[in-house]
């Protein structure tokens, strides 16, 4: 389920006017635990995700995912909708949404 595709190639997502056509490159989908990089330079965020292995056998290591770069704007809608998701996990089953 987490892995569905939701938006793919041919459907429109709106962009401010504009309607854009979505072209999905086959992105990988790829689940990450750590960050690699996390800085500001001259408003663009650089975040770059990756994920740990670790076994009893072998020393630890991270492989780099992605590495991001976005605009201070980008990244302050991104901040928005990641604390929506996160708020909406978080609520107990009982609650009635708002």
């Amino acid at each position: 389920m987490s892995n569905d595709v939701v938006i793919s190639s041919g459907k429109t997502v709106r962009v401010g006017d504009f309607d854009c056509e979505v072209r999905d490159a086959d992105a990988s989908i790829v689940y990450v635990d750590c960050f690699t990089e996390n800085r500001l330079n001259n408003s663009t965020v650089c975040v770059s995700l990756g994920a740990l292995h670790r076994d009893a056998a072998n020393d630890p290591v991270i492989d780099v995912s992605t590495r991001l770069r976005m605009d201070l704007g980008f990244a302050q809608i991104l901040h928005g909708v990641l604390g929506e998701l996160i708020t909406s996990a978080l609520k107990p089953v009982d609650q009635k949404p708002n």
